[in-house]
């Protein structure tokens, strides 16, 4: 494949479209690629790209107005509908919803007051540490830690972004514990997909392993946890969802009531048509791995895998996974600065590679792929720093653009 690369430089190759070119790029290996792309400009720069989706990428701070006001224990909470991000707000006296279009110039953080439905009023329960996703133009708020009682909720509320209208749902059979730092993901036109959090019970907080699928035209949760390989308990994960299926990584496990752990730096699958889950198995010594028989659902992957890490973003570039940023515990040694590294899992390939983002800050975050104009694409970053004290917002650019 490369002698194909080299016979066809000359003969134009370079006018074939992208996605042709990143096809017969995907039938080489990694370090075949790596050499490929040391023979030239153009390829070094293509290579990057299908790799990467990015050659030199660094981290740019977004210049936004009306961002002062936008609590830091919120950056979990944004949702992004039709090039808009929507970040609630339950707060004590009068929510609010901030919006931000990133088709417009220059950027403004827009407040806008929510109302609530009638019979949403006398029962409103205003929280932190929510899970949010959006189907349509409705963005679906589960749980938190209310913020007068500090006592976790099960309340799942449902607000329409052309009104700000804010709407609970009826509790069904079947709902969810009460909980807070979990995750909510939209996986169809109609359901969502809960996973884990931080649960208490007699004054103790614990975590949770549990799956549910909420189906919003029956108002009906489903278990889904109950195979019998599953991901262990966590919080403050990240998840992500893609082709039909719910990514899981990373998150705090907690033990006690003091004593805190990350979580294993593996990466769950949850195929929703199949009903089963599956894990990339990230380990270091591949020849003691080798002599083991792993359950059929593990996969091995190489490269340079992500340490535990809690608070991280997760997101799809091109048919990779990458995992950006969060509170991290590095456990290699060689790696200075690790937390400018986003990390990139091909599935195909079952591989690891990572790249660095010039200048990028030590932030707990969550990241949306933006088109701020027609053929360019940015990584936007809403994220906090570790002690909470400011809210962090900004881009990941190429700069070398080669979109």
């Amino acid at each position: 494949m490369s002698r194909l690369f080299s016979s066809f430089k000359n003969d134009n190759i370079s006018r074939l479209p992208n996605e042709i070119l990143y096809n017969l790029l995907d039938q080489l290996d990694d370090k075949d690629q790596q050499y490929l792309s040391l023979t030239c400009r153009w390829l070094y720069r293509l290579i990057r790209m299908n790799r990467f989706g990015a050659v030199s990428p660094a981290w740019e701070d977004a210049e936004i107005s009306g961002s002062e006001g936008l609590p830091a224990s919120s950056y979990r909470d944004g949702v992004f509908i039709n090039g808009i991000l929507y970040i609630p707000i339950l707060a004590k006296e009068s929510p609010y919803c901030w919006s931000l279009e990133f088709v417009r110039s220059p950027l403004v953080l827009i407040r806008n007051p929510i109302k609530f439905e009638h019979d949403t009023k006398d029962h409103y329960e205003p929280c932190k540490f929510a899970a949010t996703a959006a189907i349509g133009n409705v963005i679906y708020i589960f749980g938190g830690q209310n913020l007068c009682t500090e006592r976790l909720t099960n309340t799942l509320y449902e607000l329409n972004v052309n009104t700000f209208e804010l709407r609970q749902i009826q509790k069904s059979h079947m709902i969810p514990k009460p909980r807070m730092l979990h995750t909510l993901n939209s996986i169809d036109h109609y359901r969502l997909a809960l996973f884990g959090g931080k649960l208490e019970m007699n004054g103790h907080f614990y975590n949770a392993k549990e799956l549910a699928v909420y189906d919003t035209r029956k108002n009906e949760w489903t278990r889904c946890d109950e195979t019998k390989c599953t991901p262990f308990s966590r919080s403050n994960h990240s998840t992500m969802f893609t082709n039909g299926k719910l990514y899981v990584y990373g998150g705090q496990k907690t033990r006690s009531r003091s004593n805190r752990t990350h979580d294993d730096p593996d990466i769950w699958v949850y195929d929703v048509l199949r009903l089963e889950w599956q894990k990339f198995l990230n380990y270091e010594n591949e020849r003691f791995m080798s002599t083991i028989e792993l359950p059929e659902n593990w996969i091995p992957t190489s490269g340079a895998s992500p340490s535990r890490r809690c608070g991280a973003a997760i997101l799809p570039i091109r048919n990779h996974l990458a995992i950006l940023g969060g509170n991290e515990i590095c456990e290699s040694k060689n790696e200075n600065r690790s937390w400018e590294f986003i990390k990139i899992l091909s599935p195909k390939k079952r591989t690891w590679a990572h790249i660095r983002i010039k200048g990028m800050p030590l932030i707990d975050c969550v990241a949306f792929m933006i088109d701020r104009k027609i053929g360019t694409k940015n990584i936007f970053v809403l994220g906090k720093n570790k002690n909470e004290e400011k809210l962090i917002m900004g881009w990941i650019k190429d700069t070398m653009n080669n979109n």
